[in-house]
């Protein structure tokens, strides 16, 4: 499959990179092809059926940040309530999510990578401010790295912000005017110590759960 040849009814190179052909042509494959991949045949005589997969498309990516038991979005939700904090992610910044992700062909398993990075700094800012802040705020804008995420502070709820008047646009949700009670994540005012700190924490706990998944 795949090899170049010429005439009619010619395999044509393809992207063996895109996840559909090649669960395509995982459906093709038989015992014979398990052999010539490395196994002997005398455990593939044991397997009564060869059954093949297919890659996440988008919307699936979506459905494991949200969906599970123990999605990654709920799983960030429940740490900002410890803080009586809302957690909104919009749908835009999901997509943007599973799109980076399928970029990076990392899978779902690059989904919390990058959550990871992009709430670093989120993380430990708002447990110091957790008087004055309402909600955290996630949009396309956010995930691509345009700006830092949104805190909502004083009288400002998840509920006021988002009934105020937008624009929807290729982008992704943009607000007209944002009020003085909303602000971006800034690390500024911070120790310095404290936030290398907290990022050496992060990345020591990415590598592990990365060592725990090989």
């Amino acid at each position: 499959v795949a090899k170049s040849s010429m005439g009619f009814e010619a395999n044509m190179k393809v992207d063996l990179k895109d996840t559909e052909i090649q669960g395509s042509y995982f459906d093709m494959a038989e015992p014979n092809d398990l052999v010539t991949y490395g196994l002997i045949p005398e455990f593939i005589g044991r397997f009564p059926l060869v059954v093949s997969t297919r890659g996440l498309d988008l919307d699936q990516m979506v459905n494991v940040l949200t969906q599970p038991k123990n999605a990654v979005i709920k799983q960030y939700k429940y740490l900002f309530a410890m803080s009586d904090v809302d957690f909104h992610v919009t749908d835009d910044a999901l997509e943007e999510i599973a799109n980076i992700a399928l970029s990076k062909q990392t899978g779902a398993r690059g989904l919390r990578s990058i959550l990871e990075n992009m709430l670093m700094e989120t993380m430990f800012v708002v447990p110091n401010e957790a008087d004055e802040c309402n909600a955290v705020f996630i949009d396309s804008a956010a995930v691509r790295g345009e700006r830092s995420p949104l805190l909502l502070k004083g009288d400002m709820t998840l509920e006021k912000f988002l009934a105020l008047p937008e624009t929807t646009s290729e982008d992704g949700v943009s607000f007209a005017e944002l009020p003085d009670s909303v602000e971006l994540v800034d690390v500024q005012g911070f120790d310095g110590e404290v936030v290398a700190k907290a990022r050496r924490r992060g990345n020591r706990y990415r590598e592990e759960e990365e060592e725990e998944e090989e």
